[in-house]
């Protein structure tokens, strides 16, 4: 699985909306496609920021039954979420190889997007990388520290996003070590082990050497930044009880309450919220700085578009 070893990481979502959502935004609105693999792995915040920028918002759910769109359908730019599936699991998941192939027409084309935890890894593959399932480096949950390579500073789509994080850590007296690292919340136990050849990576972590990278106007992030200290302390839990002997399957699991949990499962999960809260500042920083770039590069996109690709 890609996200914190069991579905229970997805459990803090938001209400199932109709996949055509965008089907009445107007001819001029910026559109935004987002595929959400699983209903419990949500867009979540990121969706708030998006539509602070003027983006409207369509949802494709391919677990629900949802046909991935055509690349010509995707309006001006695309969101690929995580999920508690691996990218190599195609028997049970076909969409899976069909969502590799939009990824690589979006970089063919120089198309905006973000693809996040399952989607860089289902990414990765498509464009000449790998992933492992499980990674051999091990898992992450929690909060994890960014290493910055050198090319973040300087990226084009990427170091608008680490200014402000920095930023925001400075004023939060949250230490960057200088602008070189970075606090993110994440949830995974599958990663990339190789990079696609043409790609420039931009952070690796203590757990996973390719954290970030990009590729074209595609943004591969393997952390969560739609996640919340809420949500990482409900995995956080979960998954320790779960180590602690609880014989629960995926979905009871999920609708225990803390006071069904071990209390040293419970003091875990407290612990990584607090970890998460005293990050917050930096963390929202960079959702709403990712959601600043992804629409700088729609809008142009739209422009574009209208005045017949000039």
């Amino acid at each position: 699985m890609t996200d914190a070893s069991n579905p229970a990481s997805h459990a803090a979502s938001s209400p199932v909306e109709p996949a055509a959502r965008a089907a009445s935004a107007r001819p001029t609105d910026t559109v935004i496609t987002v595929v959400e693999p699983e209903a419990r792995a949500p867009l979540g915040r990121l969706r708030e920021w998006l539509s602070a920028e003027r983006l409207t918002v369509r949802m494709v759910r391919p677990e629900a039954g949802d046909p991935l769109p055509a690349f010509e359908d995707l309006g001006d730019g695309l969101v690929v979420l995580g999920g508690p599936m691996n990218a190599h699991a195609v028997a049970a998941h076909p969409w899976i190889p069909e969502l590799g192939e939009l990824l690589r027409r979006v970089v063919a084309e120089d198309f905006p997007a973000v693809a996040i935890c399952l989607g860089a890894q289902i990414a990765a593959e498509a464009l000449g990388g790998a992933t492992a399932a499980p990674s051999p480096y091990g898992t992450e949950r929690g909060v994890v520290e960014l290493e910055l390579t050198e090319a973040a500073a300087t990226d084009p789509l990427f170091s608008e996003i680490v200014d402000e994080s920095v930023r925001a850590a400075v004023r939060a007296g949250v230490s960057t070590q200088d602008g070189t690292r970075l606090p993110v919340l994440v949830s995974h136990d599958d990663g990339v082990v190789r990079l696609p050849e043409t790609a420039t990576l931009l952070a690796s972590s203590a757990k996973a050497p390719v954290q970030a990278w990009r590729m074209g106007k595609l943004l591969a992030l393997q952390h969560h930044p739609e996640s919340t200290p809420a949500r990482v302390e409900f995995v956080e839990s979960r998954v320790t009880a779960r180590a602690l002997g609880l014989d629960a399957d995926d979905e009871t699991l999920m609708s225990l309450t803390d006071a069904d949990l071990p209390a040293e499962a419970v003091a875990a999960g407290q612990r990584v919220r607090a970890e998460a809260e005293r990050v917050e500042p930096v963390v929202q920083a960079f959702g709403r700085a990712l959601a600043h770039t992804l629409a700088r590069q729609a809008h142009a996109h739209r422009v574009s578009a209208a005045n017949g690709g000039e």
